[in-house]
């Protein structure tokens, strides 16, 4: 019976639980999990199967991965859309030999489909993830990943367990709101703030978001780039400025037939086409899309994945990663095959020097190398939105970073990604990720006529190899007209010296500002200057006028110490 066979499985795996609590007895006090080991690729793993992740019992099948508070995750399910689906947690230290520590299989689980996406957001030092079901989404916290458990769920209007249409698809969580994709039911919003109740705020109809029906979907600052799959190719970008009402920005149709697409850095969206065709297109002006090349890669294409100046295709039979390099030049640098009868090379999940081979046809999942050696390259910042010094940004507007690698959420909060008013502390709010895209909503509005800026310090977040950031990232936008920034804060006066001393002649304060920048007149230089002082052998200060040095730039008053100029090159020194 199937109550038999679900106790079968059930005694059967918490066995292999038993077995590997006594391996790995650290585990059970985990949580974090132990993440993703840096393997030493060689080239008995190079485009190779060095490790599969199964489940005999069935199902077997598998397509998107994450890495959720240090546990590998994959979701198993059968091909096209149907029921029953399963939650794998795996060990990965050794990614040789990976372990799984966790499977979850209820009632819950039983109405999973095969999972396009699994975006996470981090809440009130929470992390949920988004689940796609036969009637809609389901919302888990993943807190406590060995203790993981659904805590809300939706079901959509009109979903009803198709494949390609009436289908909730694939999703992207972006600050407090999900969107999901209907296929021919167009676009769903939710607002998934409190994920324990999740409310439907609007059903966008194929009608207002290109004609064609909603598969892949990407949200990146104010915008929401679709596309259609398994048909002819189509593309559109929404304006989701106001977030639950999104509009229609640019479209382009009559593509050759595609799968799904990937969203890149640099404005690019990389498509997988069914008929070889590799399809490159840029959105840099969100009004038109353009494209970029259309490369004869060959085969059938099914998914795209974007890291560095990569992109993996996963083609029905066999993986192939492609240099970007010169996008009018793309160059098949990779290529590696399963090995295994009536394969899907189909979602590709690339994390560091490894990739994830996800194959919905149930006959094996597998992890491959990619490059040879450790990774030791850092993440990079490959785009931003709002773009670096937007101006007239809305109050509702979400922060939107594209990394270069599948970064650690265990290294994201308010200090390593700090999105603050210039100058001041950073705010709270809710971050998102999924595919490499990080995003951020405060949890109130952004003020009206005021600049932001965004600041991820180097050393802070780091890719799933441990990884980090090699330098400081800094870009502002505002709501208002222009870009404002506070002048520094102005040191402490030093003390005054030994007899003759005292306050510097020619410094008369300034109260205007220069008119075209530079150095007000009669004023000292600006403090970050090292100068020698103009007063008497035991030190002083000078007030004076500290400008910019171009129109426009911030002025105030200045005070400059030759004691303090001196211990600044001291410690230089």
């Amino acid at each position: 019976s199937a109550k038999g066979t679900r106790w079968r499985r059930t005694a059967w795996r918490a066995a292999g639980l038993i077995a590997a609590a006594t391996l790995f007895p650290t585990l059970a006090h985990a949580a974090p999990g132990p993440g993703l080991g840096n393997l030493d690729c060689g080239g008995d793993e190079y485009f190779k199967p060095f490790a599969f992740i199964q489940n005999p019992q069935g199902p077997n099948g598998t397509n998107v991965a994450v890495m959720v508070r240090g546990y590998f995750m994959t979701i198993f399910a059968p091909d096209s859309g149907h029921p029953p689906g399963e939650i794998g947690l795996y060990d990965v230290s050794n990614p040789k030999s990976p372990v799984e520590v966790k499977h979850i299989e209820n009632s819950d689980t039983d109405v999973f489909r095969e999972a396009h996406s699994m975006p996470v957001a981090l809440i009130d030092g929470k992390h949920y993830m988004a689940l796609q079901t036969i009637s809609g989404m389901q919302f888990w916290d993943f807190t406590e990943p060995l203790a993981a458990k659904r805590i809300g769920h939706i079901d959509l209007p009109g979903v009803n367990g198709g494949d390609y249409e009436n289908v909730a698809w694939q999703s992207v969580w972006q600050g407090r709101y999900l969107y999901v994709a209907g296929a021919n039911r167009g676009i769903y919003v939710v607002d998934a703030g409190d994920p324990t109740a999740p409310k439907l705020v609007k059903e966008v109809p194929t009608s207002s978001t290109g004609g064609f029906r909603v598969g892949p979907l990407f949200a990146l600052g104010d915008y929401l780039v679709i596309s259609n799959m398994d048909q002819g190719g189509a593309y559109a970008v929404l304006d989701i400025s106001e977030p639950e009402d999104p509009a229609l920005l640019a479209q382009l149709r009559d593509l050759p037939r595609i799968y799904a697409i990937v969203v890149g850095g640099n404005d690019r969206i990389y498509a997988a086409g069914r008929d070889g065709d590799f399809l490159t297109h840029s959105f840099a002006d969100p009004t038109k899309i353009e494209l970029v090349k259309n490369a004869p890669i060959g085969q059938d294409q099914l998914y795209a994945a974007a890291q560095d100046e990569f992109v993996f295709l996963g083609r029905q039979n066999n993986v192939v990663k492609v240099d970007m390099s010169d996008e009018q030049n793309p160059v098949v640098v990779g290529e590696g095959t399963l090995g295994r009868p009536n394969p899907d090379h189909g979602q590709v999940t690339p994390m560091g020097n490894l990739i994830f081979i996800g194959n919905d046809h149930g006959t094996g999942s597998a992890f491959f190398c990619h490059q040879r050696g450790q990774d030791t390259r850092p993440p990079e910042v490959q785009s931003i939105y709002p773009k670096s010094d937007s101006t007239g940004v809305s109050p509702k507007a979400r922060v939107s970073i594209v990394f270069s690698d599948y970064i650690d959420l265990e290294t994201v909060d308010t200090q390593n990604v700090s999105i603050r008013p210039a100058g001041g502390e950073p705010l709270d709010g809710i971050y998102t990720y999924a595919f490499n895209t990080l995003s951020f909503e405060p949890n109130e509005p952004f003020e009206v006529d005021a600049t932001y800026e965004v600041v991820l310090p180097a050393g802070g977040v780091s890719d799933v190899m441990g990884n980090a950031l090699a330098e400081e990232v800094l870009f502002r936008f505002s709501t208002g007209e222009s870009i404002v920034v506070p002048p520094p804060e102005q040191p402490e006066p030093a003390t005054g010296g030994a007899p003759g001393g005292g306050m510097a002649t020619g410094g008369t304060p300034s109260t205007t500002p220069p008119p075209s920048g530079g150095q007000a007149t009669g004023g000292a230089p600006s403090v970050g200057a090292d100068v020698p002082s103009t007063g008497s052998s035991g030190g002083g200060c000078a007030w004076g006028g500290v400008a910019g040095g171009g129109a426009g730039a911030a002025w105030g008053l200045g005070l400059l110490c030759a004691g303090f100029a001196r211990r600044r090159s001291a410690r230089r020194a």
